[in-house]
């Protein structure tokens, strides 16, 4: 049952009702003369600055989840020509291993910037699908693109991971050429001794799959100088004295690099295996 109004309130509501009605009105015929009451119209400089401040914002969501893709499919919507939009979808897919989608993601984000992302492309070909000719591609492509410059997507010198690609292809020669590109740059720019450890053991892997058993073990001499703690160098500088038929050593060596090992000393890498990573297991069933 309505509740009766007072006479004396009467009028009042009344015209409310009729306030009410009339804004109504006028609300109903400005929806008629435009597309809609919420819609904005950016410029193309909003539009870029609100699509970035959007990836920006993605960093209060874990990687991959609903409300991180939902802010990057909002940045997308709003500037889809932001190359960062499809590497992000992309860093979420290849830590899940899903090849193909992270291809398609990553495939827009290079064809709009690719001196930003065509070596990090190359980079994801060589250290999580081993497809060393596509990463080799990618490599040679962002080094035309910066003449007289080193580029070091994922902070790795495209130098260093080309001799990674043709170490794997068994193209020993040409692995030796980027390897010694990278050691001069390297070399130059900051010293030997800022020279990371995974360099030195490559390239004397590669002296050591050519049959140049004196220049791999020179290779490993010079990483153990620089990085005497490395379980990786102290265990292939041990294989290589069994090699040589020291077994003494050769037993020395490998009790130096379990004690590393198990200090932490040794190469790997996050989501993915190191290229001829040491394992305890080589070590103890040594």
């Amino acid at each position: 049952m309505p509740i009766p109004i007072p006479h004396s309130n009467y009028h009042k509501v009344k015209s409310l009702k009729y306030f009410l009605s009339a804004l109504f009105a006028l609300l109903l015929l400005a929806c008629g003369q435009q597309e809609s009451l919420y819609q904005k119209t950016f410029s193309a400089e909003e539009k870029a600055s609100l699509g970035e401040s959007l990836i920006n914002g993605r960093g209060g969501y874990y990687q991959g989840t609903p409300a991180y893709e939902f802010q990057l499919k909002e940045a997308e919507k709003i500037y889809p020509q932001n190359a960062d939009v499809y590497r992000e979808y992309g860093a979420a897919l290849v830590k899940r291993g899903f090849a193909a989608e992270l291809h398609r993601v990553y495939a827009k984000a290079v064809a709009l910037d690719p001196v930003g992302w065509q070596g990090w492309r190359g980079y994801l070909y060589l250290y999580f699908y081993r497809d060393y000719e596509r990463a080799l591609h990618d490599f040679n492509v962002i080094d035309s693109l910066t003449p007289n410059f080193v580029d070091y997507p994922q902070s790795q010198s495209v130098h260093f991971m080309r001799g990674i690609c043709y170490l794997q292809m068994e193209q020993y020669d040409k692995a030796l050429e980027f390897f010694d590109l990278h050691f001069a740059h390297e070399t130059a720019e900051a010293g030997l001794d800022f020279i990371e450890s995974t360099a030195f053991l490559f390239k004397a892997l590669t002296h050591w799959k050519k049959g140049e058993m004196d220049a791999a073990k020179k290779t490993l001499e010079q990483g153990l100088s620089v990085h005497g703690k490395n379980a990786d160098l102290l265990y292939w500088m041990a294989k290589y004295h069994r090699e040589m038929g020291d077994e003494a050593e050769a037993s020395s060596l490998i009790e130096q690099a379990r004690k590393q090992f198990l200090a932490g000393y040794y190469n790997r890498r996050p989501y993915v295996e190191e290229f001829y990573q040491t394992y305890w297991a080589d070590l103890e069933g040594w």
